[in-house]
């Protein structure tokens, strides 16, 4: 049985190591670590904004005008989250250049190009008085952010190898005379590989254009959010959203916002109508809400990553591990989880992708069922999502000490799941 066993984690091990080196995707897992130090800076400014700015529930909201000074931190977000898909398409495209030998500059522009490509060439706007225009050559952070980094690392990737694959013929490269500096003479080289690249991809863009008549960002966001519709309620439609939200992050596209959009406002209008019976002195009617999403599912952000932390600085021997979880536990204890899951990173990581999906989706089950069976009570309250855990399950309920006790056992059973594959990332070159 032991041999069995061993035989089955070194074949586990075998078969994510082919996947981590694999060229495509080690150039996105490097692409990734290359922006830790922005996404670590900027999910501390997330964290001041909302839990010391925030002119309705911040700490120091008592401060006149004080949601001006979170200005400086919209400037600093604007800049690193808001432009995260630009970004890695850019370090993803210079990573898989280098791969095949090509210059890296070169295949970071040709990534952020891929993918500006695929973008729509009119998005909807909301004006500042609420009226909603068709908007021309606008990019907004509803493409660029980190909700449309999963259309930039495919772009990017794809990219990059059709430009490898068009350097590949020599007949089609402009040779330039030996007495032109080396510069302009590579600039040259590439210059029809790379028209023929944006070409391929401008192509396939029309024709989605004009054959469905939406774009591929619209496209991708309508396949994963129309199961949701009329679903969530149940236990079934519940882990439907929590498993494709864990889904999406593992490909590195933020599956909180992007099901958010479809999934909130049904949670929303669950915990009003809590909120009502409480008011009126009757029976809760829902379970699913936001608050008991934010309380059960999203602990420590998204795939409950709070339990990987703690995993991590229990069995992990790696030192980059552990290293990084040290910078990142102060984000993920207010459920800001990009510094973990860009950082280590989890997104397009075999081993912790897996626990990704299950942890949230054991945690939310017992959760669900507990509640059904009246053994904690009905979430009532809207709280923030960066309230840490213990104090969110307890804010939530409107007191109730039995969820509290709930929400600590099942963080120590998300930590017991986590734990045997980040052992495992001990023995694997991941």
């Amino acid at each position: 049985m032991f041999n069995e066993e061993n035989k089955f984690v070194q074949h586990l091990l075998s078969g994510a190591n082919k996947f981590a080196n694999q060229r495509h995707i080690s150039a996105v897992k490097d692409g990734f670590i290359e922006l830790i130090p922005l996404t670590i800076v900027a999910s501390f400014w997330v964290l001041i904004n909302n839990m010391l700015l925030n002119p309705d529930q911040g700490l120091l909201r008592f401060i006149p005008n004080i949601a001006a000074y979170a200005e400086i931190g919209n400037f600093v977000y604007n800049g690193t989250l808001g432009v995260l898909a630009i970004l890695i398409a850019f370090t993803t495209g210079s990573r898989l250049a280098k791969s095949y030998g090509l210059d890296g500059t070169v295949g970071g522009y040709t990534g952020v190009t891929s993918f500006i490509t695929l973008l729509p060439s009119t998005v909807m706007i909301t004006t500042t008085e609420g009226e909603t225009v068709e908007a021309a050559a606008v990019l907004t952070q509803g493409l660029t952010s980190a909700t449309g980094m999963f259309l930039a690392i495919i772009a990017s990737l794809v990219g990059v190898t059709l430009l490898s694959k068009c350097m590949s013929y020599d007949k089609i490269k402009i040779k330039m005379p030996d007495s032109v500096p080396p510069t302009i003479a590579k600039s040259f080289n590439v210059l029809i590989p790379i028209f023929i690249v944006t070409l391929i991809l401008a192509f396939i863009q029309f024709i989605i254009v004009m054959l469905f008549e939406t774009s591929i960002p619209d496209l991708i966001t309508t396949f994963f959010q129309a199961p949701l519709v009329g679903s969530i309620q149940s236990l079934p439609g519940v882990l439907l959203y929590v498993f494709l939200s864990n889904l999406l992050w593992i490909f590195g596209l933020h599956g909180t916002s992007i099901l958010g959009s479809i999934g909130e406002p049904i949670m929303l209008t669950s915990l009003q109508q809590n909120i009502d019976a409480l008011n009126a002195g009757n029976e809760l009617p829902n379970i699913v809400t936001k608050p008991f999403i934010d309380a059960f599912g999203w602990m420590g952000g998204g795939g409950n990553l709070i339990c990987l932390v703690i995993a991590i600085l229990i069995v992990s021997k790696r030192e980059d591990y552990r290293t990084l979880t040290k910078v990142g536990i102060i984000p993920s204890l207010f459920n800001i989880s990009e510094p973990m899951m860009f950082g280590l990173p989890v997104v397009f990581n075999p081993l912790l992708g897996l626990p990704l999906i299950i942890v949230p989706t054991v945690t939310i089950s017992i959760a669900y069922i507990a509640t059904s069976l009246n053994l904690i009570s009905r979430t009532a309250v809207m709280i923030p999502w960066t309230t840490p855990p213990i104090l969110s399950s307890f804010l939530a309920t409107s007191g109730d000490y039995r969820a509290v006790i709930l929400q600590m056992l099942l963080i120590v059973l998300g930590t017991f799941i986590y734990m045997p594959f980040v052992r495992m990332t001990n023995k694997a070159n991941i």
